[in-house]
């Protein structure tokens, strides 16, 4: 698949995303995805965004607290 971004060949990897479903911020671990190697863009297929979908609907997940380094943008 070429980027959207980019149209660089993208590659298939495995590892960590991070989603936003109705205002919330999911880390998901251990998910199939295309990568882009130029430009960083992800993305998840059909199938694999319905499964994690469904899994938030059906609340199919573990609450945990992480540190996030929090950047201020503001005079950027």
């Amino acid at each position: 698949m070429k980027c959207a971004v980019c149209q660089k060949q993208m590659c298939e990897t495995v590892g960590e995303i991070d989603l936003r479903i109705e205002g919330r911020l999911y880390l998901v671990r251990n998910v199939s995805y295309e990568e882009c190697p130029f430009c960083g863009e992800k993305v998840l297929t059909p199938d694999v965004a319905r499964v994690l979908y469904n899994k938030v609907q059906k609340k199919e997940f573990v609450e945990q607290t992480l540190r996030v380094p929090v950047v201020d943008g503001t005079y950027a």
